[in-house]
């Protein structure tokens, strides 16, 4: 049996729909997610962005704000596999400027010296906010040959 991923899981309105229906929740900020393999079919992990939190606490460490940013709790992915469930994806939307993996995103994805992914096996999906809705997501996902996350 192939292992499920993010395009795949997302491709099930039913999984889908409430994913956008969060980030139009969180617009003008950034929104986040996981994407799970549950018992029977891949769940959703909806989650608060830590980032204003995280700002407020201390700005120098963490410039960016909720609106160019997004912090997600790391404990969420911690549960989700003490509960049995692989984590497929993490998500998150940009706001205003398109569905693609900044520097930033692949920075905070990759280990310290960037050279291996921080979760291995996991997607990354990029949702494309905007004021009128989300228009779309893309997927991206750790290339050994290009050293780095690539469009799925």
């Amino acid at each position: 049996m192939t292992a499920l991923d993010a395009r795949t899981a997302l491709s099930d309105p039913a999984l889908l729909e409430p994913l956008r229906a969060h980030a139009m929740a969180w617009y003008p900020r950034e929104c986040c997610a996981l994407i799970v393999d549950g018992a029977r079919r891949p769940e959703l992990i909806l989650a608060d962005n830590e980032a204003d939190r995280w700002h407020a606490a201390d700005r120098r460490a963490f410039p960016r704000t909720a609106a160019r940013a997004y912090v997600l709790d790391p404990r969420l992915l911690v549960r989700a596999e003490a509960a049995g469930k692989r984590v497929v994806a993490i998500v998150h939307s940009h706001v205003d400027v398109g569905a693609y993996f900044s520097d930033e995103d692949e920075r905070l994805a990759c280990t310290p010296d960037g050279a291996a992914p921080l979760f291995p096996g996991v997607d990354h999906v990029v949702l494309d906010a905007r004021a009128d809705g989300v228009r779309g997501f893309k997927t991206f996902t750790w290339s050994d040959a290009a050293r780095g996350f690539v469009e799925r």
